[in-house]
């Protein structure tokens, strides 16, 4: 028998159980679309966001009579490559970033982790209950990824508005602080491993508590901080980049649904993930142009000299050890030094490994420029229909970064440009800017900060056309990202 029915959304009533909607994630607030129907506001919140077809399964909840000669897929946008997604329409993205659970019938790839030749052990996965349903559809089921998680992650504010300026301003100091402390930290280690000095853990751990402190507190302070000091940096380091994976892993991982204490071996091995390139010539790391075959092989050794390093160093969790040997892994069996593939591979290794990836695209090095952090949010969708990572976990880090990141340079639909200083988690694709030049070409004397998600009434409503390079347009974006962290520093 056939389960699965097509209505309305003047059919659906509470107590359905959605399983697909006409509309592609990206496009509404919710990151699954896998939905049990409370109450009334569900419905309305459904129709606010354009959906008018779904999906139900009646064995999961209440039955109805499907749509007379509906029983074909839902309409083409439900087909939409994610890679196409319209960056200048109204729609929104998850409320949350948080990684929801699977239902008890759905297979959890890493319950049972098949181990790779240097794994001792596995991360183990509590199985979700059925009876654990959301309260609304705007507050996600508990989230269950395949590392353990935990139901009561605290929540990020809805927007970065109505935050006072002080409090900001306060929050900047703390990151500017604590990010100084952390890179003083690193550069030490690394300038000691480069010597031949064997890492003590207590660096790693150290480094990691002050970050994840940071990062459960005020998550956009640190993207933001982040953004800036990429803009402020000729080149990357090996220091300088393995805090900044290890800062974003976190923020990914905690909006995964990640329990503390595994963003904790998250961390240090997000941190040390690179550490084998210290036993590789320095300019192999600093390349700007495509390796040569004898140093591609060179290069793909540091995973496997990084897990000697590790082993020198006394560094016995699991978790820290298959980040550093797996994170160059993929889904599809295609990455390095095992060829690996999703059934085999640490859900962990992978996270740390797709933010490894964006941050060399975002970052300068060799004298190559970074690429946008628009267009390399585009390039996250490709690699998850590539199969080359899970795409939840590509959903999740979109969801975390937003589609337009701190700091992208945008042109609204006013002429105006704007640099964008602020996420707003319940509306992606219409996050906090400040407002900088007029159509004609004139530069604001003071910004206009502006919330495109939450406009006055009454006024011109603004909204993304497109986004910017700013060496074309000679913006310097860093002197407006608040001026906060310029002043903390």
């Amino acid at each position: 028998m056939n389960h699965i029915k097509t209505v309305t959304i003047d059919q659906l009533k509470p107590g359905m159980f959605i399983v697909e909607m006409d509309q592609p994630w990206y496009r509404t607030p919710f990151l699954i679309h896998k939905r049990f129907i409370r109450d009334t506001k569900d419905i309305d919140l459904l129709r606010q966001h354009g959906i008018r077809e779904l999906k139900i399964d009646s064995s999961r909840g209440l039955d109805a009579t499907p749509i007379p000669s509906r029983d074909a897929p839902l309409a083409p946008h439900t087909q939409k490559e994610p890679a196409d997604i319209p960056m200048s329409d109204h729609a929104e993205l998850p409320t949350s970033s948080k990684h929801p659970p699977r239902s008890a019938g759905d297979t959890e790839r890493n319950s049972a982790l098949p181990q790779p030749p240097h794994a001792q052990k596995t991360v183990s996965v509590p199985q979700p209950s059925l009876a654990a349903q959301p309260a609304s559809l705007e507050e996600p089921l508990p989230p269950t990824s395949r590392t353990e998680v935990s139901a009561t992650q605290p929540r990020r504010p809805e927007t970065q508005q109505d935050i006072p300026r002080q409090k900001m301003r306060e929050q900047a100091a703390a990151a500017q602080e604590t990010y100084n402390e952390a890179i003083g930290s690193m550069e030490r280690m690394f300038d000691e491993l480069e010597a031949g000095v064997i890492p003590q853990p207590e660096t790693s751990r150290m480094v990691v508590g002050q970050v994840l402190s940071r990062v459960l507190d005020n998550p956009a302070s640190m993207l933001s901080l982040l953004t800036l000091q990429k803009m402020k940096r000729f080149d990357r380091t090996l220091a300088s980049h393995a805090l900044d994976v290890c800062t974003l892993s976190l923020i990914v991982a905690h909006d995964y649904g990640v329990v503390t204490e595994d963003l904790e071996a998250l961390g240090a091995g997000a941190l040390l993930h690179d550490i084998g390139y210290t036993r590789l010539p320095r300019n192999l790391y600093r390349r700007s142009r495509d390796l040569t075959e004898q140093e591609s092989t060179m290069m793909q050794q540091h995973p496997a000299l990084g897990q000697a390093v590790l082993r020198d160093a006394k560094e016995d969790r699991d978790t820290v050890i298959r980040i550093v040997v797996e994170h160059h892994e993929y889904s599809n069996g295609k990455g390095f030094p095992h060829k690996l593939t999703g059934d085999t591979l640490s859900i962990l290794a992978q996270l740390v490994g797709l933010v490894d990836l964006y941050d060399g695209m975002v970052s300068r090095r060799g004298g190559r420029p970074a690429m946008l952090q628009h267009d390399a949010i585009r390039q996250l969708f490709r690699l998850g229909d590539s199969g080359q990572y899970p795409k939840d976990l590509i959903q999740t880090m979109i969801g975390s970064l937003g589609v337009y990141p701190i700091g992208s340079l945008v042109l609204l639909n006013t002429g105006e440009q704007a640099v964008v200083v602020g996420m707003n988690p319940t509306q992606r694709l219409k996050p906090v800017v400040s407002v900088i030049a007029g159509a004609q070409g004139g530069c604001y004397i003071t910004p206009i900060r502006v919330d495109l998600g939450t406009q006055a009434a009454g006024m011109p409503t603004r909204t993304i056309a497109k986004v910017l390079d700013p060496l074309l347009e000679r913006v310097n974006v860093a002197m407006f990202l608040d001026g906060i962290h310029e002043e903390a520093a």
